[in-house]
This record gives structure tokens, sequence and C-alpha cells, in this order.
């Protein structure tokens, strides 16, 4: 059906069949390449923990008999079993990179998806590169266009696990060469799965709501390959994505300068592996304590002020786990005061249950400022004899404009 010549769906689905390799500019390919080495990264490291062996025991079990390979191990498997496994790995720890201006993570699902189908179907490194920045253009747009993202957040919906399925399928169509009309049913299929759940944070669930995201587009774009139908036109009319969660849209904004400003440039990437916003908590704390020779002894109180958009988000004050630490602002704060440091072993369980971490998240407190921006910090430490502090990270470290370069990509990979 060609009557929806105009609409969004199709403009989409054009750019997606259509982007090719070589329009893309060298510091796309370039910012790509950076976001399939992290994701490698941290889906490798990500395959050690205690969740994903449980998801991979009962969806892989010992297979080897696959095409496609689950990361950090030597078992073979499906596409769409690849796919999930490798996407909770990579989002597991928070590790990964994200998208403030869209709120989600874009990357783990995308990546995940393309990688186990571009290594099934013996397809080159720069179909996967392509395929990537296509996802991601348009889950980045999905989510940045009137706070679609926010606003699915705000509503109990995580922005990761609904806006990565229609990104990780526009991607997984242009690896394929699917045409204009499977491409547009892909997303319709996609649609009827796209979910994720903002109480999942702090449990092992998170981490699925990426996985379903890759499983679901690999299947909704075999699906389409096969001639198997869907909605055409999933994000224009009463029924689109928008409508059915209650938001609003701006059609020219959506695909403005498409195929010619590429978002994966805006891609930020962590340097601490917890939630988005307590990275420049962390930031701020290490170089406070180093600056001025802290230790937990010497503190009296700490104030931490974030930006009023993030206040409202889960948070565990006293976490009980390494998963609800990492969407905690009192332990970020406290951990990266006491260790100078914010690795995975800060976040383990072991490390969380130490008492003198418990006790000194109770002297810290958290305000909202409406004067602060996005993942912006200030942070006042006050000691027991009187002295005071401040710091304020005003652009975290990994933020575009203050990018994370090649080597320290690589330090933080190995």
């Amino acid at each position: 059906n060609e009557s929806f010549t105009t609409t969004l769906t199709k403009q989409f689905a054009d750019f997606a069949v259509g982007l090719k390799y070589d329009d893309l500019p060298p510091d796309v390919v370039l910012a790509a390449k950076n976001g399939v080495l992290d994701f490698i990264g941290v889906a490798i490291i990500g395959s050690c923990q205690k969740s994903t062996g449980i998801l991979r025991q009962t969806l892989v079990g010992s297979d080897r008999r696959g095409a496609a390979s689950v990361l950090g191990t030597p078992l073979m498997t499906s596409a769409t079993k690849a796919a999930m496994v490798n996407a909770y790995a990579g989002h597991s720890l928070d590790y990964d990179d994200v998208q403030p201006i869209a709120g989600g993570h874009m990357s783990g699902a995308v990546l995940a998806a393309t990688l186990s189908l571009a290594e099934s179907q013996h397809l080159s490194g720069k179909a996967l590169i392509c395929a990537y920045v296509a996802g991601f253009d348009i889950g980045y747009r999905l989510g940045a266009v009137r706070r679609f993202g926010y606003h699915l957040r705000d509503h109990g919906v995580h922005p990761t696990g609904f806006l990565c399925h229609f990104a990780a399928a526009g991607g997984a169509s242009n690896l394929l060469g699917l045409d204009t009309l499977q491409t547009r049913r892909s997303f319709g299929i996609v649609a009827g799965h796209a979910a994720g759940l903002m109480r999942s944070f702090g449990t092992m669930c998170k981490g699925q709501n990426a996985g379903n995201a890759a499983h679901n587009a690999v299947l909704a774009v075999q699906l389409s390959q096969d001639g198997f139908t869907g909605p055409e036109d999933i994000f224009d009319g009463d029924g689109s994505i928008f409508a059915v969660q209650g938001a609003e849209t701006d059609e020219a904004e959506l695909v403005r300068d498409l195929g010619k400003r590429f978002e994966i440039k805006n891609n930020t990437f962590k340097i601490f592996p917890c939630a988005g916003w307590r990275n420049p908590i962390m930031e701020a704390m290490i170089d406070v304590a180093n600056a001025n020779k802290l230790k937990p002894a010497d503190i009296g109180k700490i104030e931490l002020k974030v930006c009023s958009e993030v206040f409202g988000l889960p948070n565990y004050p006293q976490p009980r786990t390494g998963l609800e630490a990492k969407f905690s602002a009192q332990y970020a704060a406290a951990v990266a005061l006491t260790d100078r440091a914010g690795n995975v072993a800060q976040f383990s369980d072991q490390r969380v249950a130490d008492p003198e971490l418990s006790a000194l998240g109770q002297k810290i407190t958290l305000e909202a400022d409406a004067g602060l921006e996005l993942n912006q910090v200030r942070a006042t430490v006050r000691t027991t004899d009187g002295r005071e502090f401040s710091h304020f990270v005003a652009i975290p470290k990994g933020d575009p404009r203050k990018p994370l370069d090649w080597y320290e990509l690589q330090i933080k990979y190995r």
C-alpha cells in the first residue's frame, strides 16, 4: 500500500534501507567504531555476571550448534537468542553508553541484534557499522523528539526497553537489505513487543529490557523478510507509538536532516558502571577526595545537588545489593570518596555490604536544583573539623562535549 507516501514510518524505512557505508562521514564511522569497542567490552564483562549466567543457561543451555556467538563464551546459538543474551550482558552492569537527550541506551540492543545477524550471515564489518548507525539514529530521534523518552520514563515505561525495539529493527533491516515495505512492517511487528518497566531498576530484570528489544527486533525483521505482515504506519496517526503512549510528536523535527545529521555523534560513554546521572556524582567525589586528601572519617556531611529532571528517577538511599547500588546516589558518592575509584568491584554485593559505606551514605543528602542542567552535579563536603569543599561538574567526562578518546576507551575496554 503506497498511499502512505509521506508518512513518518515510510521516511524512517527509506532511511533505514537506503543508508550505505559510503554515505557515512569519517567522524561518524569513528563514532560507530568507538561504540562497537565499548559494547563488546561491557558485554564480555557483563557475561560474567550471575544474572547473565541464569539467562544464558535458561535460554541457550550448552548449545554450540548455532551460527551466532554468545559473547564471553564458546557457545553458538540462533541469532535471536544470541541477540537477547548479548544485549542483556551489555546492559547488565549499566556500563554501556547512554544518550541523555533521548533518555535511553541505544547501542546494546542495536549492536547485539546486528552483530548476531552479521556473524550468522557472514556479512562485513562495514555492513555492521552502517546498520548500527542507522538503528542508533532511529532510536535516538524517537526518544529525543518532544522528549518522548522522558515522557515514557515519567509514565513508568523504561525508554531503553521501548525505543530500542525500533532502533534494533531499523538497524537489522538495513543489514539484511530489506525493502521499504518490509522495513515498515518490521517496525509494526516489533511494536507489538515494545515494552520495559522503570520498576525493573535495581533488579536483574533491567538488562532484559535491552535483551528483549534485540531479540524481538531480530525476530520481527526475519518474519517480515519471509513475508509476514504487520502495521505499515506505526509512527503515524491515531494508533501510532506516540498516540498509544499519550504523547505528541513533532513530525518536522523527527526527520529533520535525516541522513545528513547522524545522532551517533551525540553518544555518551560511561566511565563508571552505574546509572547515568550517578556517573558525575562519582566523578565529583573522586576529584574532591583526591584534591583535599579526604577520608571517610573526615566527613561530617555531604550535600549533593542534581538536575530536577533526574531527581524523580529510582534511587536506593541504602542499597542492599550491587544492582540496587547502581541506582543509589548516596552509595555512588560514598564508595567514590572511600575508594577513590569506581570500577566493577565497587558495585559488587560484597562491597555494598560494608557497614562503613552504609554509615557514610547516611551522611549524604540529595536535593533537586532547578538551576542545574541534565547530568550536572554540585557536591559540597563539610568535614568534622569545620572545613568545607565544593566541586561542580558542568560537563561529565564521556559526554560528547568532553569525550573519551580512543586511548581512554581502550583502557576502559581492558
